[in-house]
């Protein structure tokens, strides 16, 4: 071990120590290969790597060890000899695994919780900690949550150390609601998020808040039989209508920052003043260095539509509004940057090839699982996902939406022509169904997929297509596209 004053400051300090470490030398060998091979993958120089938990954490999640041709497997193992390393240079803890169920004092606790196996997990880290430190179960306090949250950050190599604290504090309370030997302290809930830049909805004035809630009313469910000549015809869709909201509450926000007294901005119609107006806009279109800004488009228009369906601002008020919205800068009708970098790799044609063959590939490894009692459902589902998107590109939300009695139709029977039919209210712009036949090759693979598989995850064969595992209800869009993330990174390296 290094001393209090020798500590490393890259990863080519930790190299040297654990070069002149006395250790076995097999165990040497492949902690100084280790070191070597994850530099390499994240493209550092061992001098330009910080000895830092939080910096090779950061370096560890951007390694897609499929690239390089690594199993997961492997790159665990990696992970595991770099840690070994740190802690050999005393740039990280030894985490004590165990060390709690065999501590005199908290050895009780743990057992208590008996098959509870979520809570005993989830706290085992927690406690593997207080009990390291001399800290008794009734001694627990939120200060040694948020010590312990330090402690993960600096000195471990824990990849999702918020993860760990936020849910310990939720199994801390649980547990005592459930264990009648657990201590009944209750501990806070933690969040990470940053503090919010501008007002909450319940911090303006309440007759605000009534106006905004009258007009995103009249939005929802416009009186068809309203025969003011500005009174809207077609209901928003329900994500519109949150966007707006929060285009409402961020110019009221904003506003009051300036130094406008929260009671003078008391209706929508304070919004929709010409100079207050301007102050709105000025403000959200400097915050990107004078680009052009989606969002300051959006909340102009937003507030726009208020002035002329709610305030009952003239044609002339509405008018001035308008021009002072185009002189925002236009917003091109173009790919984002990000887009257009990841379609100039698909240029090549055998990273569209992987793309093309990856749902073959994914099923195939269902199919050799689609007998064992936990078959890969993941991995089908993202194949099913592809599959479909590249038969019929779907919005995320209609993917994740789609339903077999709903949106799929077989006109000739189960065995012939399968069409999907989205429905115009769930369509984006709501105009009109669309109707796509399946090519014949995807429709056996999504057949395949609904009788063999869903029903061996107790999944609804008739209900969502793409299902949450054991649940009737759909799986997210949030979540279907993390899960083909993950398993497009290890399928294959390139």
């Amino acid at each position: 071990m290094t001393s209090p004053n020798n500590k490393p400051n890259s990863l080519a300090d930790v190299l040297a120590i654990v070069a002149a470490a006395d250790l076995a030398p097999a165990r040497r060998r492949d902690m100084i290969s280790s070191i070597n091979r994850l530099c390499e993958m994240a493209g550092r120089s061992l001098s330009a790597a910080p000895a830092e938990a939080s910096a090779i954490r950061a370096e560890l999640r951007k390694i897609r060890p499929a690239r390089f041709g690594v199993s997961a497997k492997t790159f665990s193992n990696q992970r595991s000899l770099l840690a070994a390393a740190l802690r050999q240079a005393d740039a990280l803890d030894d985490t004590e695994r165990g060390l709690a169920r065999r501590h005199p004092i908290w050895g009780p606790f743990l057992r208590a919780l008996g098959a509870l196996t979520q809570l005993d997990d989830g706290l085992a880290a927690f406690a593997n900690w207080c009990a390291k430190n001399g800290i008794s179960p009734d001694a627990v306090t939120d200060g040694s949550v948020q010590q312990f949250s330090i402690w993960l950050e600096t000195r471990t190599l824990c990849l999702k150390p918020r993860d760990i604290v936020r849910g310990t504090p939720l199994r801390w309370n649980k547990a005592g609601a459930t264990v009648d030997c657990w201590p009944k302290t209750r501990l806070s809930p933690v969040s990470f998020r940053a503090p919010r830049r501008r007002l909450a909805w319940d911090d303006l004035s309440e007759s605000f808040r009534r106006d905004a809630e009258a007009y995103l009313a009249k939005r929802a469910d416009p009186d068809i039989f309203d025969e003011a000549a500005a009174a809207p015809r077609r209901p928003l869709a329900p994500n519109t209508l949150r966007q707006q909201r929060e285009h409402l509450r961020l110019a009221a926000s904003v506003l009051i920052e300036a130094g406008i007294v929260a009671a003078d901005v008391a209706s929508l119609a304070d919004l929709t003043e010409r100079e207050r107006f301007k102050t709105i806009l000025r403000h959200y279109q400097g915050e990107p260095n004078g680009k052009p800004s989606a969002f300051a488009v959006g909340l102009a228009k937003t507030l726009i539509q208020a002035a002329k369906h709610h305030v009952g601002a003239s044609a002339e008020q509405v008018a001035n509004l308008k021009a002072l919205a185009a002189k925002l800068p236009a917003v091109p009708f173009d790919f984002t940057a990000k887009n257009k970098a990841l379609l100039r790799k698909l240029e090549s044609e055998r990273l569209r090839a992987k793309l093309l063959f990856l749902r073959e590939e994914l099923l195939a490894r269902v199919a050799a699982d689609s007998k064992a009692s936990r078959p890969p459902f993941v991995a089908g589902q993202v194949a099913i996902a592809i599959d479909i998107q590249l038969a019929c590109p779907l919005r995320p939300q209609n993917l994740s939406d789609l339903h077999w009695r709903r949106h799929f139709l077989e006109p000739d029977g189960p065995k012939g022509r399968l069409l999907l039919h989205i429905p115009a209210e769930e369509t984006k712009v709501k105009r009109q169904d669309l109707t796509v036949e399946i090519p014949a090759d995807v429709a056996r693979r999504l057949r395949w997929y609904r009788r063999h598989i869903l029903p061996r995850v107790g999944a609804d064969p008739n209900g969502f297509f793409l299902s949450r595992r054991r649940e009737a209800a759909r799986a997210s869009r949030r979540s279907v596209s993390r899960s083909s993330k993950r398993l497009q990174s290890t399928s294959a390296s390139t």
